[in-house]
């Protein structure tokens, strides 16, 4: 028995074993054997697990708990099983620790929220207990544990297979090396990989690695080191992405591919397979650029030289929910729609001031416009920019900060579970969805995201970002996509500002001071302005 008045469970050579015999009785009560506890559960289907270290494959049972919905659970015990995790099980508190390699995942009963390290994600659906089973939603696996566990893991919802173990990462380590002459990215490798990196966007490096096999998440700073200022991390089904968020003093960059213990002109030894990115300050010698591995490749960030022909004169600004969707709601009682809508206001007296533009507002009062139609507002305006206005929220008050999105498909649980969150304004209009095709509805826009101003929006939610920071004094959460229907389907680059969390006592104090107002305001009209100027040909 652990001194918190957890039980430990482990596995061994197939048997349970548990810590404290005495407890034994009371533990199995509690949590049983699966096959000791069905009763009347009839399985809906049954996952096929796929073991590359040897295991033979097998097939576990899978549960539907809450018809209608589609919704699909696996016991804790079959979980617990497959990744071979230690199990400790507090039925006083009714809370689930499993240990999965160095990771630890804790479990309330009835509630949606795990603890990842102490670090909360929310799932769609809470855990379960019936009939003596703690019941685990699949959605952990395919949302929560393919981006943590040291392992690759793969499972494919459709055909309902879980893969373990194959294929092993190839991209392996991410670590920063700073000097007088510049900044060093190093990412450790396992085998030599083509390449490519781009610098369209000012500010941001993309590296594509061609067959790279990453852990998004612990590939990932969000404070970097240097001349980086954060590095976030991408893996699709066949290539690894690096996105290098620098700062705008960097001039240039060069790429090399190091093996072994190869040492590098500028004295850093790189034991092993290395890829190196080196940021510098000033000019250096151009270097032939390159998109293999194996040489090296310098490139010139844009120093603000305008692509021409984009002459701003049009801007929509959309105070976000409104009507019968209030949008979040404080504690004491502040509505989101009330907010949203006096900085809509006061952004739209700004921009008219300071631009001389023509300002399309999709809504100028308390009135629900559905998502679909702010989109063809600002469509049929022919407007220029689309700026979205919104406050966020969570389920406690510790979330802070101000973040910006641009449409494409999330990168993050969390990000999905804002786009959530804000396409849930479907629910007041009229349509002809059933309630389950709503609730799944935001997890299927990636096939349908328009990229032709993918890369223009996250150029502008990047500036939005940077000149927020330099007049809000709350958390930087940085630049974020999700797949949100407000942004889907505008012919422009778009963006949605979530200005601080309603849920924060003291971010609610906040948005309800005009001081602040004005200086989220101040720093979208600059961000424009910067955005204008570059686009235009003036420069930043």
């Amino acid at each position: 028995m652990k001194g918190d008045g957890m039980v430990e469970v482990k596995r061994s050579k197939g048997w349970t074993v548990i810590s404290a015999l005495m407890v034994a009785a009371v533990f199995m009560a509690v949590l049983p054997r699966e096959a000791d506890a069905q009763g009347t559960l009839e399985p809906e289907s049954t996952l096929g697990v796929v073991y590359a270290d040897g295991r033979q494959t097998e097939e576990v049972s899978l549960y539907r708990l809450d018809r209608p919905s589609e919704e699909l659970f696996m016991s804790a015990y079959d979980l617990a099983r497959i990744f071979r995790a230690s199990r400790y099980w507090n039925p006083g508190a009714r809370k689930l620790i499993l240990r999965i390699d160095d990771e630890r995942y804790m479990f309330t009963l009835d509630t949606r929220v795990v603890l990842v390290d102490n670090e909360p994600i929310l799932m769609r659906v809470p855990v379960k207990y019936t009939e003596g089973l703690v019941m685990i939603p699949l959605e952990f696996i395919s949302n929560i544990l393919t981006s943590n566990a040291s392992e690759m893991i793969e499972i494919d919802e459709k055909r309902l297979v879980l893969t373990i173990g194959s294929p092993e990462y190839n991209v392996t380590g991410l670590e920063f090396a700073d000097d007088d002459s510049g900044t060093k990215v190093i990412l450790s490798l396992s085998e030599e990989l083509l390449y490519h990196v781009d610098s369209d966007t000012p500010g941001l490096l993309r590296l594509k690695i061609y067959g790279g096999r990453l852990n998004s998440l612990k590939m990932s700073a969000s404070e970097g080191l240097g001349l980086v200022n954060r590095v976030r991390a991408e893996q699709t089904d066949h290539d690894s992405y690096i996105f290098l968020d620098v700062n705008r003093t960097v001039s240039r960059f060069q790429v090399e591919f190091l093996e072994d213990s190869q040492e590098d002109e500028r004295d850093f030894r790189t034991p092993g397979r290395k890829l190196v990115i080196f940021l510098e300050k000033g000019d250096l010698p151009e270097i032939p650029e390159a998109d293999y591995a194996g040489r090296r490749m310098t490139e010139i960030l844009d120093e603000g030289a305008g692509q021409g022909g984009f002459v701003l004169k049009k801007i929509a600004i959309d105070a976000g929910h409104g009507g019968v969707d209030k949008g979040k709601i404080s504690s004491s009682g502040v509505r989101e729609k009330d907010i949203n809508l006096d900085v809509a206001r006061l952004l739209e007296e700004q921009l008219k001031n300071e631009f001389g533009v023509e300002v399309v507002m999709t809504r100028s009062e308390d009135v629900l416009v559905p998502l679909g139609r702010r989109a063809e507002i600002a469509n049929s305006e022919g407007a220029d920019l689309f700026i979205s206005i919104h406050c966020n929220g969570w389920f406690h008050e510790d979330a802070s900060g101000f973040e910006t999105f641009f449409l494409s498909p999330a990168r993050t649980e969390a990000d999905e579970r804002l786009a959530r969150e804000e396409n849930a304004s479907l629910r007041f209009e009229t349509t002809d969805l059933r309630p389950d095709e709503l609730e799944d509805l935001d997890f299927i826009l990636w096939d349908m995201v328009q990229n032709e101003f993918i890369n223009e929006s996250s150029e502008l939610a990047e500036l939005v970002q940077r000149e927020l920071a330099e007049v809000l004094d709350i958390r930087n959460r940085g630049v974020k996509q999700a797949g949100l229907l407000v942004l889907r389907g505008l012919h422009m680059p778009a963006v949605l500002v979530e200005l601080a969390f309603l849920s924060n006592p003291e971010e609610e104090e906040l948005l309800q001071d005009p001081l602040f107002r004005a200086r989220t305001v101040q720093g979208i009209v600059e961000a424009i302005r910067r955005y204008r100027d570059k686009r235009s040909g003036g420069g930043l």
